[in-house]
């Protein structure tokens, strides 16, 4: 009951608190403004992460005071690390940031993981190890701020994957963890009902870099608490998607002689849309397929078989190469302009 009650309170209370994050960022100045490669036409609020994360903290905060003496370290580094990625997405919101720096804060951000000593065993040295999966996490968060450009495309696809981090956490005895993920799941669906199909408010950075490094740290957390095994897959699959849209735009941008970092509209979701000529479609089909890799990942955690785990495995490589290779032939158009849609990246 404490862990739905954990999902349920931050759902209520992101719902109530993402108007009056809508009018501060109003009043501070906290803007998204029209620009040549985004679909919005006028200035759209940005502090939605914000909401999202006080909402997750404060519903996390409540239960933790009815948890007793539940385990809840794995919380606080989550916490604290999703924390430093809001912070620095913030800050880059209002007031830009060199890449460098950028970077480093999200190497911070991702040394607070490491810090709650969920490095996996890779056959490597711990010191290489720890910096293999810094590297991981820092590539998830802006795999994830990249995928943030399509209204309710992050907060949906963060919802269902944290709700099904929650289970892998249940399924270990870490109540404080689970708990948090719902609160993060839940504050994102109360975040939805004023994003997603027309939005009033964005994630911004700051909601992206939160979720995408709560994303990986609940993945890394999954991996290293699961039995030694195939099964360790799972917590890698159920993040395949954003996976796959970064490397399909850098492969795309650097074929075409693009400089990768520069934004545009030509993600895997951008072209899925102007094939559907739906936005709205597309995104509940995003949301359908992260549920299915969310199912997927599941199983194989829970069988921890060689067979399950190659043929999962195999079936989504085979499927995504198939949608690289179909999507990329899709022309780059301009999607018809919406009044509160933003594409960024």
């Amino acid at each position: 009951m404490l862990l739905v009650a954990a999902f349920f309170s931050a759902l209520f209370l992101s719902f109530i608190l993402t108007p009056l994050g809508t009018r501060a960022a109003w009043a501070v100045g906290f803007l998204d403004h029209p620009e040549a490669r985004k679909l919005h036409t006028a200035a759209t609020a940005l502090l939605g992460g914000a909401v999202v994360f006080v909402s997750a903290l404060a519903a996390w905060l409540l239960v933790y005071s009815l948890l007793g003496h539940a385990e809840v370290r794995e919380a606080v580094f989550l916490l604290t690390g999703g924390l430093i990625a809001l912070g620095l997405g913030l800050w880059d919101d209002r007031f830009g940031m060199n890449p460098i720096l950028k970077l480093i804060g999200q190497s911070v951000a991702a040394a607070t993981a490491i810090l709650s000593g969920a490095v996996p065993d890779l056959g490597l040295p711990v010191a290489l190890s720890a910096t293999l999966t810094m590297v991981g996490l820092v590539a998830l968060m802006n795999a994830v701020n990249f995928l943030d450009n399509m209204n309710g495309v992050v907060g949906g696809l963060a919802a269902i994957m944290m709700a099904g981090f929650a289970w892998t956490s249940v399924a270990r005895g870490a109540m404080g963890l689970a708990a948090a993920q719902l609160a993060v799941a839940g504050a994102c669906i109360g975040f939805l009902r004023y994003n997603f199909p027309s939005a009033r408010i964005f994630l911004g950075d700051a909601g992206s870099l939160f979720l995408g490094y709560s994303l990986g740290a609940s993945a890394l957390l999954a991996f290293e608490g699961a039995p030694h095994g195939w099964g360790r897959v799972g917590a890698l699959m159920m993040l395949a998607y954003p996976a796959f849209d970064m490397f399909f735009v850098v492969v795309n941008r650097l074929r075409e002689g693009r400089k990768v970092y520069v934004g545009g509209k030509d993600h895997s979701n951008h072209r899925l849309a102007s094939v559907i000529r739906c936005q709205t479609t597309t995104v509940l089909l995003l949301w359908l397929g992260g549920a299915a890799l969310c199912a997927s990942g599941l199983a194989v955690l829970q069988l921890n078989q060689p067979l399950p785990a190659l043929a999962l495995s195999g079936l989504w490589i085979i499927l995504f190469l198939w949608a690289g290779a179909r999507l990329s032939s899709v022309p780059t158009t301009k999607a018809p302009a919406q009044t509160a849609s933003a594409v960024r990246h």
